[in-house]
């Protein structure tokens, strides 16, 4: 069992969720718990049996999308709150962005500006250096998009994101809306030329979460289609596999790993080439051929992750409902020389 911090007392975190703050100390309430569990003897290589797993903050309503930022700070999206909010050690909890029209996942681009999946803008849209957002793409030809989830970056500058329906399917995590584009696709867009390209991924259907493995080899996709009914297991909820050619080019589709409980929606790849993803009941990591090498339990419905380093000290934050999570790990995140 992991040891968790000692929290503020009930009255002090009672005041701090009515504010929609937080502190930036352990928050975990009575009875609640987190475990890591190792399924394999190397499963300790990666993060410690006994690692202290902080709760920094818990005061959302559905938290996402998390970003570590290169001044330490880490911003999340509380999606249906319609705001992004910042930590910072030693600092409270705040508000960075509200309205933020939904945004979902983020990164950053190879000149260190925030990329934002917008379901509100129903676009990927970018903060340039005087803090105003720009819309980067929003159409399928003369379609709009639905509400992209989530994005990363590939070494020549190119923006891949998925564009599930979640967004416009349930108001409270967007403006609604109607689709338009005839399905839930992974796109891949370059800024330099504004070309939009729809991939092939036939096997995915609901694309949420996505992650390159180290060298850019393989593209891992999180299929959350069971999102839309999760009492139907006939629907999918895995990580599909595909191996990246060096025009961009997608092949050899495969199911990587199938995940239970609930569905994968945000997955990271460390520099071992593992891949984290978010379960219903925390994170699960599996080795590059898709065996399960352990799990982080954690007491809420588990959506995503970011690593950062801090002087020497890999971490993983991660948003679970509610809650922000800080988790000291022994790998840092897979990376790739730009082109």
């Amino acid at each position: 069992m992991s040891r968790w911090l000692q929290h503020v007392s009930r009255s002090l975190c009672t005041g701090l969720l009515m504010a929609g703050m937080g502190t930036g100390s352990a928050l975990a309430s009575t009875g609640d718990s987190a475990e890591v569990v190792a399924e394999t003897p190397g499963f300790t290589d990666l993060v410690d049996q006994n690692a202290d797993i902080e709760r920094l903050y818990d005061g959302g309503i559905w938290s996402e999308g998390p970003l570590a930022l290169p001044d330490g700070s880490v911003i999340w999206s509380d999606i249906k709150n319609n705001r992004v909010m910042i930590w910072r050690e030693g600092e409270e909890v705040r508000e960075w962005l509200r309205p933020a029209q939904f945004h979902n996942g983020h990164t950053l681009d190879h000149e260190g500006r925030i990329l934002a999946a917008s379901h509100g803008k129903r676009a990927v849209e970018r903060q340039n250096e005087d803090g105003r957002w720009e819309v980067l793409v929003d159409l399928d030809g003369e379609q709009k998009l639905n509400s992209p989830n989530d994005l990363v970056v590939d070494a020549r500058g190119r923006i891949w994101f998925t564009d599930p329906t979640f967004g416009i399917d349930q108001p409270e995590e967007g403006y609604g809306g109607t689709p338009m584009t005839g399905g839930e696709y992974v796109y891949r867009f370059d800024p330099k030329s504004s070309e939009l390209t729809r991939l092939s991924t036939p096997e995915v259907k609901t694309p949420n979460g996505l992650a390159f493995a180290p060298g850019e080899t393989t593209l891992y996709i999180a299929d959350s289609e069971q999102g839309h009914d999760r009492e139907d297991d006939s629907l999918n909820h895995h990580i599909v596999a595909y191996d990246v050619s060096d025009d961009g080019t997608l092949s050899n589709e495969r199911v990587f790993a199938e995940i239970s409980p609930g569905v994968p929606d945000g997955l990271k790849v460390d520099e071992q080439g593992n891949v984290w993803t978010s379960s219903d009941s925390g994170l699960q990591v599996f080795n590059p051929e898709g065996k399960r090498l352990g799990r982080v339990d954690l007491p809420e419905r588990t959506a995503n992750l970011a690593f950062a380093e801090h002087d020497g000290q890999h971490y993983l934050f991660v948003t679970a409902t509610t809650s922000l999570y800080r988790i000291p790990i022994k790998v840092g995140e897979a990376q790739t020389p730009r082109k």
